[in-house]
């Protein structure tokens, strides 16, 4: 199936942003149909399935969180991907959104060169997922109820794409050309080895479990290859009859590429969202300065002894209204510079809400520790903390390669101390800090350090990896 000739479905009950969609898909070459309700689409699923479903949330009389919901509830049509479309960049609304089902969301205003890449990787994602099961379960299934075709299975899985290990009591006892040269295995094939000498201790935990419940998959798991090199496996799992024994084979597909373009996605996203958010704090406050400069003019007009009463009146009134836009302007300036979460609830919540969902994404392990009793702080110097942190996460995502970022926050009566560290390659402090192309992100830390009259330290570690410590007088 060519992604760019895919079925896609579009449900909005917006008609222009529903007709910009189905212009910008259509343009790239895809089949779109669409739908304004849950309900009309529900329909339509029954006689057309599509490849892949962009649902809108906010809709009348039944939202995208149950339309998604009664989608995944439909075995016909549960395995089509969700993409959710949304104005809202709240993080609960997001979470209750990826519990409803959905793989992804695109946000409004829509980026078209977000679109167009989120919908081809989840594309992309279903095609492997559908080739893979196709190809090897539908085999391995075959297998399982017609012995005869053991040769024949033994013939295609030595040409398959996937590595194939065959599995007994834990043991790899045999392997197909792929995994052979992938894992740096015998080329006979004569051997016996435990599954430990290709998995860590937690992943060999995970494919144990995965043995047991004999469940099929797919999951995803780092290996480790005879060389010492690691790379993630996208895994799928078969309980079969195999020369007259019960055995355990699972395929294994390389998606290490793909799980660096995830990467690569979501740091676009987070640059794109910093950026966006700057840019609107900009424009929010030309807009205010220009409101300001009006209420300027009329306070010098009601000055004027020329003024009748009507006039001064009048002049009054549309000051009201331009001290009213002004408020809201300054309001919405507040919120974007600090979040609603951050505001309501406090930095460490704000920070754990990002953190798990960097954490959801599998592109590094962020582990964040805290005293329990831990309490809150003035707005202003939340906000400053959240930033910090936000900048050095930010920081390790683009530049760092690192696998985990550990951060501990703890305090004494005087000081707040945070230790930030991540197992990335590391960099040149004093020529990143003074390099006025690369050295922003620092400066702006330090910056925000300072403001707080804290002090901020750089610490060399012996692998060159990053530990970076924050002092805050309380």
């Amino acid at each position: 199936m060519n992604s760019k000739s895919s079925n896609l479905h579009v449900i909005d009950d917006d008609h222009s942003s529903l007709r910009l969609l189905e212009f910008i898909l259509k343009q790239k070459g895809y089949n779109v149909t669409s739908s304004t309700s849950g309900e009309k689409a529900l329909n339509h699923f029954e006689k057309e399935k599509p490849d892949l479903i962009l649902l809108d949330i906010l809709m009348p009389h039944m939202d995208g969180y149950e339309v998604c919901r009664k989608i995944k509830q439909k075995p016909e049509i549960r395995d089509i991907p969700v993409i959710f479309i949304t104005a809202s960049n709240d993080t609960e609304e997001l979470i209750k959104g990826f519990d409803a089902g959905a793989v992804d969301f695109i946000s409004k205003p829509i980026n078209k060169p977000e679109l167009l890449a989120r919908v081809n990787t989840h594309l992309e994602l279903k095609q492997s997922r559908d080739q893979l099961a196709d190809a090897n379960l539908g085999l391995l299934n075959e297998i399982e109820n017609r012995k005869q075709a053991e040769e024949k299975f033994k013939a295609l899985s030595e040409t398959a794409f996937e590595a194939i290990l065959f599995l007994k009591d834990n043991h790899i006892i045999e392997a197909n050309k792929s995994a052979r040269e992938i894992f740096g295995f015998p080329k006979n094939g004569e051997y016996l080895q435990s599954i430990e000498t290709v998995l860590d201790e937690k992943g060999e935990k995970v494919l144990k479990n995965i043995i047991k419940t004999k469940e099929t998959g797919p999951w995803e798991l780092m290996f480790y290859k005879s060389n010492g090199e690691s790379f993630y496996g996208l895994v799928q799992h078969q309980f079969i009859r195999y020369k007259g024994e019960k055995i355990n084979v699972i395929a294994v597909r390389d998606i290490t590429r793909q799980k660096e373009h995830d990467k690569e996605i979501l740091n676009a996203i987070l640059e794109t969202q910093e950026n966006e958010r700057k840019r609107f704090s900009r424009d929010l406050h030309d807009g205010l300065g220009a409101i300001l400069s009006t209420l300027k003019i009329y306070a010098g007009l009601l000055q004027k002894e020329d003024k009748n009463v009507e006039e001064k009146k009048e002049l009054l009134r549309e000051m009201k209204a331009a001290i009213n836009d002004a408020v809201e302007s300054a309001r919405t300036i507040a919120n974007n510079i600090m979040p609603s979460l951050l505001m309501d609830h406090g930095f460490l919540k704000a920070l754990k809400s990002f953190v798990d969902a960097i954490n959801k994404t599998d592109s590094v392990k962020i582990e964040l520790m805290y005293p329990e009793n831990l309490k809150r702080f003035d707005n202003n110097t939340e906000t400053h903390l959240y930033r910090i942190l936000l900048e050095l996460i930010n920081n390790t995502l683009k530049h760092a390669n690192a696998k985990t970022i550990h951060v501990e926050i703890s305090r004494t009566n005087k000081d707040l101390f945070i230790d930030y560290k991540d197992d990335g390659k590391g960099f040149d402090f004093q020529e990143s800090y003074y390099n006025k192309d690369k050295g922003q992100g620092l400066r702006n830390i330090f910056s925000r350090v300072n403001f707080l009259n804290g002090k901020g330290t750089y610490l060399p570690t012996k692998d060159k990896s990053l530990h970076f410590r924050v002092e805050i007088p309380l």
